[in-house]
């Protein structure tokens, strides 16, 4: 069984399309496209796994942070204050 599913919002039924802008919070265009996965919960990970999986995220930070022009410390800590706030929301 697969773990992964898209349709377009007009393909969807009656039924289908209004949990999905129940879920959303929000009407469909049927021009839009739904995507739907499925994930089981693992552990996270521990020892070397995790050492190098937090150089990974720190390189790809990096990375990303090198390509911000004109940004200033207040600018980004008020993008993650806001990104933090959001997060939170979502899972309270």
């Amino acid at each position: 069984m697969s773990n992964h599913s898209v349709h377009k919002a007009g393909d969807l039924g009656c039924d289908e399309r209004l949990l999905f802008e129940r879920w959303l919070g929000r009407p469909l265009s049927n021009d839009e496209t739904i995507s739907v996965n499925a994930y089981r919960p693992h552990s996270a990970p521990i020892g070397d796994e995790r050492e190098i999986l937090r150089r990974e995220i720190l390189a790809q930070a990096r990375e990303v942070g090198s390509r911000v022009q004109d940004a200033n410390e207040d600018d980004v800590d008020a993008l993650l204050d806001e990104a933090f706030a959001a997060t939170r929301g979502r899972h309270e």
